[in-house]
């Protein structure tokens, strides 16, 4: 079997899980709502959250993070099987993150990646992510922003990865999915900066 050409087969998978709409499809199902068009306009759970309701940003948050966790783990689960190489599982890392931010089946729109990013990060490393969420729940505790509490998680995430599994190929592919997240976050950080973004007890969060 040519092992390179199912890594690459499975890498299009990851992408394509990952690029699964799931926000957008549940507001269209539960409200008749084009989500990209209403409340921040973000794809994501938060925005489900703010025009629908908890509950369907609860199971938002659920699918989208089931988006990385599952290709990643059966990746990992089975990479001595199908002599995936490390760079090969970076990339599969990598995929249901890009496929969420920028979904094909959505012309390449998507949300900002912090839930598939916890479901890919839950698969690597446990650890890590019951690190990051203190320093996420701590930053929210002192900022009162969701937006600036996501950034600094994600900043320190691949260094949590890399102090957990010293494995440098996941440590680069944990910095790209960082500074993807980090990236989709430039209009919050602009509002930041400005003085312009809402507070998590804020009604107009963004």
């Amino acid at each position: 079997m040519n092992y390179t050409i199912f890594g690459i087969i499975y890498i299009l998978f990851a992408y394509l899980l990952g690029s699964f709409p799931t926000s957008a499809i549940i507001a269209r199902l539960v409200g008749g709502i084009n989500l990209s068009e209403t409340g921040s306009g973000n794809l994501g759970a938060t925005n489900v959250t703010r025009v629908i309701g908890k509950k369907y940003g609860i199971i938002t948050l659920i699918i989208d993070a089931l988006k990385g966790f599952l290709p990643v783990f059966i990746a990992f689960k089975d990479c001595r099987y199908f002599h995936f190489s490390f760079v090969i599982l970076s990339i599969i890392i990598i995929a249901p993150v890009i496929g969420h931010c920028y979904s094909v089946y959505i012309k390449f729109k998507g949300g900002k990646g912090v839930a598939t990013a916890l479901g890919v990060f839950l698969a690597i490393s446990p650890e890590a992510v019951v690190m990051a969420l203190f320093i996420f729940i701590v930053m929210v505790f002192l900022s009162k922003y969701i937006s600036l509490s996501s950034i600094t998680a994600a900043f320190f995430m691949p260094f949590l990865i890399f102090y957990n599994l010293k494995n440098l190929d996941i440590f680069i592919a944990s910095c790209f999915i960082s500074l993807l997240i980090i990236y989709k976050h430039i209009p919050n950080i602009k509002r930041l900066l400005n003085g312009t973004e809402s507070k998590i007890n804020h009604p107009h969060i963004k």
